[in-house]
């Protein structure tokens, strides 16, 4: 991999923060070398940009949910996850060196690592075959540049993990699914590891030099931007010409819309789902987030027929949520 330009701790108050800084960057940095930020979210779900919000989220999922701009599975985040990203030119961006320098890098610190299937880091466990993915990452392209991010779990509650992912059975669906994994923290092999002490190993090795922090609330100044000469260079490396502004008014933008209703659930692709009174059976089909047809599973079945009408004289037209099909349950035609 390329020579890490400057390497970042950014600081936010949200993983809505990230996602829209994040996008900023892809459409901004004019450096010749790679970006590396790193960034812990308090727990959330963060689904990818072409999946399912009801297939990937668990119905007892109790943290909130945000969907990023790039694409791979969704992920839980919490304060024992280490989040990392590259914005690397386009013109240098190779998948499999970035990785494999990441896997290299957790290597050094006395777990081997290596890339593995759809993006994913794994090491083995004790069995000599089960293969533990501590990180999940993925990839969004802009014009000038490629974000590659991903996950690292030090110490994640892989309970809650667990239990925030997987939704409802759904079919009728051109989402891009997440694959189950296995998943297992670094801490597991070594017990006294902390976040930050492998951000800063990282950071060592892959920029040469401990991380600076960016404190997002204090990014912009009264003029709205911040460009790079302030925020982007270290003291000793002014000399050098990044050509690089984040502008407020674009971050903003980005946050709301990557904050929008339309945008965390509405964006899932149309879906259908089976709900049942235990009885009859009726195909609910979803688009943009809308109730848009209740049709019985079984066309030659009266009974179901006359519940999946009923169905759609009552929720029909209306927003789709998990609670919906709990409903359903006690309804009879």
């Amino acid at each position: 991999m390329s020579i890490v330009a400057q390497s970042y701790k950014v600081v936010s108050h949200s993983p809505l923060d990230i996602i829209s800084f994040e996008e900023c960057l892809v459409n901004s940095w004019a450096g010749e070398e790679v970006l590396l930020l790193f960034y812990v979210n308090a727990p959330s779900v963060i689904i990818g940009r072409n999946q399912n919000y009801w297939r990937e989220v668990s119905p007892s999922c109790k943290v909130p949910v945000f969907r990023r701009v790039s694409g791979g599975g969704a992920v839980y985040h919490d304060e024992g996850n280490l989040n990392w990203a590259l914005i690397v030119p386009r013109a240098m961006h190779s998948q499999d060196d970035e990785l494999a320098t990441v896997a290299s890098a957790i290597g050094t610190i006395g777990v081997y690592a290596r890339p593995g299937a759809r993006g994913g880091i794994f090491v083995s466990l004790g069995d000599g075959e089960t293969q533990g993915k501590i990180s999940g990452t993925a990839r969004r392209f802009g014009t000038r540049n490629v974000l590659h991010h991903g996950t690292m779990l030090v110490s994640a509650d892989i309970a809650a993990l667990k239990a925030s992912l997987g939704g409802i059975k759904v079919f009728e669906d051109s989402s891009i699914a997440s694959v189950p994994g296995h998943p297992v923290n670094l801490s597991r092999f070594l017990h006294s590891l902390s976040v930050e002490e492998l951000m800063v190993h990282l950071s060592r090795t892959l920029a040469r030099r401990e991380p600076e922090t960016i404190e997002l609330a204090d990014f912009w100044n009264n003029k709205g931007k911040k460009t790079a000469d302030s925020a982007f260079k270290n003291p000793e490396n002014l000399e050098r010409e990044f050509d690089f502004c984040v502008e407020y008014e674009e971050f903003e933008a980005h946050r709301k819309q990557f904050g929008s209703k339309e945008w965390i659930i509405d964006r899932s692709p149309p879906f259908s789902v089976v709900v049942s009174n235990g009885r009859e059976k009726a195909v609910v089909r979803v688009q943009e987030g809308k109730i848009v047809q209740l049709v019985p599973l079984e066309t030659s079945d009266s009974a179901s027929a006359r519940y999946a009408a009923e169905l759609q004289s009552r929720f029909g037209g209306m927003a789709f949520d998990f609670e919906m099909i709990s409903h359903t349950r006690g309804l009879t035609p």
